[in-house]
């Protein structure tokens, strides 16, 4: 039996924004997913929201921790916005002529 996963490519975009979970402005990384909404992720606490809704919190030691440093090394790979590359980004994924 062959098995095929397929994970959805993402266009990553930092912002600062108000966490739901710190209640104050933190850095958030968004995931851009053309076909499956934004994914954001608080860089201090670790939680990610898509669509508004929490995702669940996975029972295992130092999670927060984890997933607070790869969001942060997300954050710090992705670099300034940029519209355009953004934009382009999404036509290609959509075939959409933006």
């Amino acid at each position: 039996m062959n098995v095929i996963v397929c994970r959805a490519r993402y266009f990553t975009i930092r912002r600062i924004w108000s966490c739901p979970t710190c209640k104050t402005r933190r850095r958030m990384v968004f995931h851009d997913e053309a076909w499956y909404g934004t994914t954001m992720t608080c860089c201090h606490c670790g939680d990610s929201w898509q669509d508004g809704e929490l995702y669940p919190r996975p029972n295992q030691r130092d999670w927060r921790k984890e997933a607070a440093a790869k969001a942060t090394a997300e954050w710090n790979a992705a670099g300034p916005y940029d519209r355009a590359a953004h934009r382009a980004w999404l036509a290609a994924e959509t075939g959409a002529d933006l």
